[in-house]
């Protein structure tokens, strides 16, 4: 009884052990186990300087800078600052006081936001120390529209070229610097101006991003695009992907989708436009596509960098949509007959060990 005890234990646990050999096999495979972890560089840390009266295009300035990873950090002499009149008065927490700042070299860049006066700024001892501390360690200095006013102030300018309001060219030019009246933004050395905060944002924001090495002009490419599973079928909701490749990295990427009319020629108009979303995998993005009637299409794809640089690949991917699907087409709803098949050999593999070692058990 004992041997029979002790050869019963010996052989559950042969099962048990096979039984999660085969599962860690199975687990090697799937996407879930494996963990990429990819060393990220440091993102730039950009430095708003601010005042009251700050500007309305405050918002949309930063909303760039985010876009393209950047850490911001706003400051300003009071704690709380008042936007304009034009912004409605809105009150702003900044993330820390100026008068708090020990070490501006903690920045890649200083940037002085544009409003209605920077009175505090042009008048304070402080900031304008920390101005003219960034222009000698080489940061990158930037201010937008009135806000060049502080750096005539902080006498940081003296035999730049710059650009700004034209209301207080005679404060640039008394700093020694040559005034350009509505141009795109000015970059003397370290230090970038701009006008025009509205319709030179993506520009200036460009500019700044090239004086840190940031910035690229080129178009992402498509590296491969398909749709899981194809053909399908009207009960099934297919999944579209898309891997592309860029300098930097994809920002956003939208599809359309075009029913090919009984000749196989794509009409004028698409039937949906669908906004697809990143994955975990870098500059994958992918979306499901629903509603989808019988018949041929085909899908382009619209892809803008986080520069804003746009490209559009036409006929990425084509595909069916028919009534069922044909009973020789190996294929699991969202999945391709691969990712299905391997580890379902894998577990038939289970079954057929599980039955080799009962059957032994059974001999003995």
């Amino acid at each position: 009884m004992i041997n029979s005890f002790v050869k019963g234990r010996r052989t559950l646990s042969l099962i048990v052990g096979v039984c999660l050999v085969l599962t860690l096999t199975c687990g090697l495979g799937n996407s879930a186990f494996i963990i990429q972890a990819e060393a990220q560089e440091d993102p730039i840390k950009i430095l708003f300087v601010m005042d009251h009266d700050y500007g309305f295009t405050y918002s949309p300035i930063r909303t760039v800078f985010e876009r393209f990873g950047w850490n911001v950090t706003t400051t300003a002499l009071d704690a709380t600052i008042i936007s304009c009149d034009y912004s409605h008065n809105v009150p702003l927490d900044v993330d820390i006081l100026l008068t708090d700042i020990d070490d501006v070299t903690e920045y890649d860049i200083l940037t002085i936001i544009g409003g209605s006066s920077h009175e505090m700024l042009r008048t304070n001892q402080t900031a304008l120390d920390l101005i003219r501390d960034a222009v000698s360690e080489d940061l990158i200095v930037t201010a937008w529209c009135r806000a060049v006013r502080v750096l005539a102030a902080a006498d940081v300018i003296d035999g730049k070229n710059v650009t700004g309001r034209a209301d207080y060219q005679a404060e640039y030019e008394a700093a020694g610097a040559t005034f350009f009246e509505l141009v795109p933004p000015v970059t003397d050395g370290n230090i970038i101006t701009s006008v025009r905060s509205t319709f030179y944002r993506e520009e200036t924001c460009n500019a700044i991003g090239a004086a840190v090495g940031f910035y690229e002009p080129n178009v992402p490419t498509l590296t491969s695009a398909s749709v899981s599973p194809s053909p399908t079928a009207v009960d099934i909701v297919p999944l579209l992907t898309a891997d592309l490749d860029d300098e930097t990295f994809v920002y956003m990427v939208n599809c359309k989708i075009y029913k090919l009319n009984s000749t196989g020629g794509r009409p004028v108009a698409y039937t949906f436009h669908i906004g697809m979303n990143a994955t975990d995998t870098e500059n994958q993005f992918e979306c499901v596509i629903r509603h989808l009637d019988l018949g041929n299409y085909t899908v382009d794809l619209l892809v803008w960098d986080c520069f804003m640089n746009y490209v559009e690949f036409t006929d990425a991917v084509e595909f069916s949509v028919l009534e069922e699907l044909p009973t020789t087409t190996n294929t699991v709803q969202g999945l391709d007959p691969m990712q299905w098949l391997i580890p379902g050999a894998i577990v038939g593999g289970v079954a057929t060990v599980l039955v080799v070692v009962l059957v032994l058990v059974k001999k003995r």
